[in-house]
């Protein structure tokens, strides 16, 4: 004979693994959504998964009680910024699907040339294809000069 606690504890498990299971169908259903709407706009859908957001009560197209899970996902557009969108779904239906807009400025990237050594040049090693940079600059700089095209001077 079970105890009323007994009772309690298997319909609380069973509720766990209901839950559980209808979380990863649902999960799936958000995955392909993410995946045809990367797809139809041409986008990059990254990590090949949605990450969980949210979850809240809400009231579904009938009027009944049912849950609204929110889905992130990273995709992007240049191969380069990494971007989040999301998608929203009320009960295992998709209710929308989101792309952040890009409210971040293009950042620039200054490059700082090394500081050289001031010591005597050494004389240009030439092994097979393999080239000083400097001296291959230095030799296309004079046979500009001697040819009389001023060029730009460097490469």
């Amino acid at each position: 004979m079970l105890s009323w606690g007994l009772l309690v504890w298997v319909l609380i498990g069973a509720g766990t693994a209901w839950f559980w299971h209808d979380s990863l169908g649902v999960r799936e259903r958000a995955n392909k959504a993410a995946m045809e709407a990367c797809e139809e706009l041409r986008l990059q859908f990254l990590d090949g998964t949605v990450a969980f957001a949210r979850l809240w009560p809400a009231r579904g197209h009938t009027g009944r009680m049912t849950l609204r899970r929110t889905y992130v996902f990273d995709y992007t557009t240049d191969s380069v910024a990494r971007r989040q969108g999301f998608i929203v779904l009320l009960g295992t239906k998709v209710e929308s699907v989101g792309f952040a807009n890009d409210p971040t400025p293009a950042r620039t990237v200054t490059l700082v040339e090394p500081q050289r050594d001031i010591t005597p040049a050494s004389p240009p090693v030439v092994t097979g294809n393999v080239y000083d940079l400097d001296s291959w600059r230095e030799n296309l700089r004079r046979n500009r000069e001697s040819q009389g095209d001023p060029g730009k001077g460097d490469a």
